[in-house]
Order: C-alpha cells, then sequence, then structure tokens
C-alpha cells in the first residue's frame, strides 16, 4: 500500500502558476486589497514577479506588528514608507495612485514612558521634537500621492499619547499641506488627528466624501471647507472637532453625521441633505434644520438640546424614517409626519417612556428597544403596523411586580398592528403564573400574529403558548424561536 501511495503521487503533475498567466490588470487589482508590505514581497517570487506591484494603484502603508513584524518602532516604519515610495517612483514615473493609506497611530502609540524615568518636561519635548522633524516626511509622501493623481486618500495619525495626554502641557498637531486641500482628482478624504488652519485655501472640485475625526479645525475653517468642495455628498464629522457654532452650509451635500461633538448651536443649510445623524452631541441652543426640507432619514443618539423634538420634525416634511436613541424621557414624544414610515426608539432610563403617535398615515414600522415603561397611543390610527419590541429585562426577578408592569405594558400596546415581534432573553419573562391569570382580568389584546424570539431555549413550549393566548386570544399565527429552533402554530 506504501508504495503505491508512492507511486501516485510520483505521477501527480506539479502544480501550475495560473496567477501569472491572468492579465496584469487583474492581477493589480488582485494585490490592490492588500497591505503594501505584502505587495511588495511578491517581486521575489520571480522575474516576472519583481516589478509587478510598481503598478499596483493602492498603497497602504500601517504601523501595526502584525504587518511590520521587527518594524514596529517608528523611524523604522517612516524608513519603509521612503524606500517604498522612492522604488515606486523609478520604477514606475507615469503610474496612477487611486488610493493612498497611512495609519501611523502605532507610531505614537509606541511612545510609552522611558524606562529610566526622565523629567515629564523633557520626554514631552523629545515626542514633541519627533513629530515636528516627521513632519516633512509627510509632505513629501503626501505631495507625491497628489502627483499621482490620488483619488482616495486615509490619513491616520494619534494626536496624543493616551496615557499622558492629561500631563502634557501642549499637543502638536500635525497640519495638512497646500498641495492636498488643492488635490483636483481626490474623492475621497478620511483624515484622523491633523490640524486644517484657517489659512489654507480648500480646492477639492472632484470630492464627494469626507471624514474628520479628532481635527483641529475653527468655524472659520469649516466654512472654508465646505465653500471648497462643492461636489461633496456626505460629511462625517467626530470627536470634539473644535467649533463653537456649527454651520455646515452646502447645496451638494446629501449625508451628515456629527458625533461626539460640542456645540453652542447647530444650523445646517443644506438644501439636498437627506440623511442627518446626530450622536452624543451637546448643544445648548437650537438644531436648526429649517432650511433642510429634504431630509427623509433623521437619528438622535444621546442628544442634549433646549428643543423639542416635535419642534424639530415639524420642519421635515418629507421626513421616512426616525430613529431615537437615549432620548430625554422626561419629555413626552409626539410624533406626527405625513410621509413617515418607520419609528425607531431605543430607551436606557428607568422613567416611563410616553409616545403619541398623531397623524402618521405612512407609517408602517415601529421598533422600541428597553424596559416595559413604555406607554404607546395613537391619535389617529394608520395602516396596520410592524411592531418589534426588544426587552430588556435583565437583571430582573419574575415575580408579581414584574408580572403586572407586563401586563401593564402589554395593554399599552393594544393598538392596531399588523405583525408584532416580542424579544426577551428568557420565556419566563411572559409566562404569567397560572395564579394570576385565575385573579387578574386578560388585556384582551387584539393581536393577529405574534412572533416571540428568546435568547435561551424556551423552557415550556406549552406554558409559553397558553400565557401568550390568554394575553391576546384572538391570535391567528403564532411564531417561537430561539436561534435555529423554531416552532410555528397555526390557530
Amino acid at each position: 500500500m506504501a508504495q503505491k501511495r508512492l507511486k501516485t503521487t510520483s505521477e501527480t503533475p506539479l502544480a501550475m502558476d495560473r496567477i501569472s498567466k491572468l492579465p496584469d490588470s487583474v492581477i493589480q487589482h488582485i494585490l490592490s486589497f492588500l497591505p503594501t508590505v505584502d505587495v511588495v514581497r511578491t517581486s521575489l517570487l520571480s522575474k516576472f514577479w519583481r516589478r509587478m506591484w510598481y503598478s499596483v494603484p493602492t498603497l497602504c502603508f500601517s504601523n501595526s506588528s502584525t504587518e511590520f513584524g521587527s518594524l514596529r518602532d517608528q523611524e523604522g516604519f517612516y524608513k519603509y514608507v521612503d524606500n517604498c515610495l522612492k522604488h515606486r517612483k523609478i520604477g514606475s514615473s507615469d503610474s496612477v495612485i487611486t488610493r493612498l493609506k497611512l495609519d501611523m497611530r502605532q507610531c505614537t502609540r509606541s511612545n510609552a514612558y522611558p524606562s529610566d524615568m526622565l523629567p515629564l518636561e523633557e520626554y514631552e519635548s523629545i515626542v514633541e521634537e519627533r513629530r515636528r522633524s516627521n513632519s516633512h516626511r509627510l509632505d513629501k509622501w503626501l505631495a507625491f500621492a497628489v502627483e499621482s493623481k490620488v483619488k482616495e486618500l486615509n490619513l491616520y495619525l494619534d494626536s496624543k499619547p493616551p496615557l499622558l495626554f492629561l500631563l502634557f502641557r501642549s499637543i502638536f498637531y500635525y497640519c495638512l499641506p497646500e498641495t492636498v486641500v488643492n488635490a483636483r482628482y481626490l474623492t475621497v478624504m478620511e483624515l484622523e488627528g491633523i490640524k486644517l488652519s484657517t489659512s489654507l485655501t480648500f480646492r477639492l472640485p472632484s470630492l464627494k466624501i469626507l471624514s474628520l475625526k479628532d481635527v483641529r479645525l475653527s468655524d472659520v475653517g469649516l466654512d472654508k471647507l465646505l465653500l471648497g468642495c462643492p461636489s461633496l455628498e456626505k460629511f462625517m464629522l467626530s470627536d470634539d472637532c473644535v467649533l463653537t457654532k456649527g454651520r455646515f452650509h452646502s447645496s451638494s451635500l446629501k449625508f451628515l453625521e456629527i458625533e461626539r461633538s460640542a456645540f453652542l448651536s447647530i444650523q445646517v443649510e443644506a438644501i439636498n441633505l437627506e440623511s442627518f445623524i446626530l450622536c452624543d452631541v451637546r448643544s445648548f441652543e437650537k438644531i436648526h434644520l429649517s432650511a433642510c426640507k429634504a431630509i427623509k432619514n433623521l437619528s438622535l443618539c444621546g442628544v442634549v438640546a433646549d428643543q423639542s423634538l416635535e419642534d424639530l420634525i415639524s420642519k421635515l416634511p418629507l421626513l421616512e424614517n426616525l430613529t431615537l436613541i437615549h432620548w430625554d424621557s422626561s419629555e413626552h414624544i409626539k410624533i406626527s409626519s405625513q410621509h413617515l414610515k418607520s419609528f425607531h426608539l431605543k430607551n436606557i432610563s428607568e422613567d416611563e417612556v410616553k409616545v403619541t403617535i398623531g397623524l402618521a398615515p405612512n407609517l408602517a414600522s415601529f421598533c422600541y428597544e428597553g424596559g416595559i415603561n413604555l406607554s404607546i397611543s395613537m391619535d389617529q390610527s394608520p395602516n396596520l403596523l410592524n411592531g418589534n419590541f426588544v426587552i430588556d429585562e435583565s437583571p430582573v426577578h419574575y415575580d408579581g411586580d414584574w408580572y403586572n408592569d407586563l401586563m401593564n405594558f402589554l395593554s399599552n400596546l393594544n393598538c392596531s398592528w399588523n405583525i408584532v415581534s416580542l424579544q426577551v432573553s428568557s420565556d419566563e419573562a411572559l409566562i404569567l403564573p397560572e395564579k394570576l391569570r385565575r385573579v387578574c382580568r386578560s388585556p384582551s389584546l387584539s393581536w393577529k400574529h405574534l412572533k416571540v424570539m428568546t435568547t435561551c431555549e424556551p423552557k415550556s413550549e406549552l406554558d409559553l403558548r397558553e400565557a401568550l393566548l390568554w394575553f391576546s386570544p384572538s391570535l391567528e399565527t403564532l411564531s417561537i424561536n430561539q436561534n435555529s429552533y423554531k416552532v410555528e402554530d397555526l390557530f
């Protein structure tokens, strides 16, 4: 048997190099998904591959240990990028770079406090000097990319060493050079941990997507930036950019997202804006959206503003999808919108949440995540709704108080529903004890179709089915699911 296996192996033809026979454009496309350090290594395969990496349209450099191994120190990373770009320029002077990614956050994080415990002032001076001395290298790399007609730029820098930030008196931010903010072919730009000087003149005629995270940017700089991006469609701003009054003026903007920032006020003047997201934003005045009549999607998460929700959405006549997460539960939420189709509400407060849906003839979906402290009413019943309720009942004891609150919760959901979905961690949360069913009056819910999802496998399908039928005797269909476990009953 061993000789036979050996003979079979010896007759097996050698593996063919089919990849090398692919068209160059296909090979370049495949290599464009790899980190540049791996792309460069392909030059060692054969003569055919020696210069192939020169024409790969993407360059992605990241100082992570998984990619560079021994090149974990800051200086090693800089030298590696220098050499790659130098050989790239020599080997293919007319190549086009579609994307340049520079993730240099690991460089800063490697600046741990020295073991010999230098005085903090001296260590701070060393870190700042290193950053300033390497700025000219960044300028050179970015200039090379712009000359190569780069279309997408991803630049990620750490503005501060995380552990020592609170001890440092000042932080040096790399300032984006004039060559980049005048890159005519640039369509996508993501920046983190840099500074945009007010002295810059922005001319980015092709830019469509812009993301700024932890970027030093003033009110004047924001105005000049948006003015210089006449084709901008998607703008993301996050992590405490230095602004006081956020004024977003753009006739081309369709998507705007603002996260983890604070403003005295937010004013959006974008006549074509369709989607607006505010997350963890503090505004001490109003959020002005009166000039944004085209908004269809509005998402507010952890927003604090001296303004009622009713007043805010009343100025959005085309609103179709509304999401409220961690909204101030002290306010009675009132929703009236002619075109509203879906409403998603997530709440973590222990206070009662009151929701009134007024005139909303096109509303088809309502989703709620939170405790059983929701009270919902509909002044004018719209079309039959699909209701999805994700109940947070942990940690909790399923005692008499829980089941009384559960009955009140379900009674408050006795509206015009098409399909109701209930998600709980355990079926015990919904199985009202038989002794309580004897002394309590059923809420007699008018539900027709009910879906129940439990995180744990139901312990007693029969008890759960009986409890659900007690809550809603008119059920026609009932579905009980737990991951891949599924039981369906038709009444």
